[in-house]
């Protein structure tokens, strides 16, 4: 039941507009208590994030927030998901 998203990111002076990603479909357990868990974002927009902290554009602090609204986005579908299965008597 995973879903699409997208939306512009911001880090610092620096915007990526329209950067994809999804939410409740990318598990890996070695990182299950980390924040992010479950979701994904397209590697080229990771990549330039990277490259800009390179370059000294951002930092990396900036580069770091600039994934809130994907946080926010699995923190809704966390809640969704949590809403869902608790109709059904296991």
């Amino acid at each position: 039941m995973a879903y699409s998203v997208t939306c512009d990111i911001t880090a610092g002076p620096l915007t990526l507009p329209r950067v994809a990603g999804s939410v409740g479909a990318v598990y890996s357990d070695p990182r299950r208590d980390r924040p992010g868990f479950g979701a994904a974002v397209e590697l080229p927009a990771v990549l330039e994030l990277l490259t800009a902290i390179q370059t000294g554009q951002i930092t990396a602090a900036e580069a770091t927030s600039a994934f809130v609204p994907f946080l926010a986005r699995l923190d809704e579908f966390d809640r969704k998901m949590a809403d869902h299965f608790a109709r059904f008597d296991y």
